[in-house]
């Protein structure tokens, strides 16, 4: 790829009293990355494969006085749970997920992308919500802070090194265990129990809305692509049935 031209010397050609050649009208366009070209390449899919990892699922003793009401811990079939503090374990099991896909199409023509220090951040879904100012805060997607994503074991930004990319977003992440008497499968982490909380795809299974962008540097400025939307979806035919990922 040809080196982009410093905006120091682009500028010394339109000074006043210059006549700018076609060359350097050329250089001028030739430049500069094209957006379409690389932020909105961003593409995603399912993994083929099905991956899978056995967890411990743990429900707080102190609700609804917590803002951390599960934990989800990682962990090997037939060891013996962990004793959490505060926590009263109530499921082990094995998850199936697929990874996600991710393709840089509009990084064709670029020889080493790391140039443009490519990195995808996940947006997640917020319910609208009552503030203590008595505000009503609107349904929306955001990015999670670092500090918040941790305790939740999930990621909100992901470092990209190749054109084609696979990530393990460990989904079950975005999901908490229901517990009313006994345990009753799982809903989208975040939900409120109120009507219109869940989502459900047309085959009745629940997702968690999100969004997924790509961010690149460009003369030491980050440039995003538009969202590109997609929905995170738990299998509803029991624990055979891989959490998915469905583009749109």
């Amino acid at each position: 790829m040809k080196n982009i031209t410093t905006r120091e010397e682009l500028k010394t050609y339109f000074e006043t009293g210059d006549r700018p050649t076609e060359g350097e009208f050329s250089e001028l366009i030739d430049s500069y990355v094209h957006l379409k070209e690389l932020n909105f390449g961003l593409t995603l899919r399912s993994s083929a494969e099905t991956y899978n990892k056995y967890y411990d699922f743990y429900r707080s003793e102190n609700l609804p006085n917590t803002s951390v009401g599960h934990l989800i811990v990682e962990s090997v079939e037939g060891r013996e749970p962990e004793n959490i503090h505060g926590y009263t374990h109530i499921l082990g099991q094995t998850v199936l997920y697929k990874k996600m896909h991710i393709t840089l199409e509009g990084l064709d023509g670029v020889a080493d992308i790391m140039e443009y220090e490519p990195k995808v951040i996940i947006k997640r879904y917020k319910q609208k919500k009552k503030l203590k100012s008595g505000n009503m805060r609107k349904a929306h997607f955001a990015q999670e802070r670092e500090m918040d994503a941790k305790q939740w074991n999930r990621k909100s930004v992901y470092v990209i090194d190749a054109k084609e990319s696979v990530l393990d977003l460990e989904p079950i992440h975005y999901f908490k265990p229901n517990y009313e008497g006994e345990y009753k499968g799982f809903s989208p982490s975040g939900s409120r129990f109120k009507p219109g909380d869940f989502k459900f795809t047309t085959h009745g299974k629940p997702f968690v809305p999100a969004q997924i962008m790509l961010e690149i540097m460009i003369n030491g400025r980050p440039y995003r692509s538009l969202p590109v939307a997609f929905k995170i979806v738990l299998g509803s035919s029991g624990p055979g049935d891989a959490i998915n990922y469905i583009v749109g």
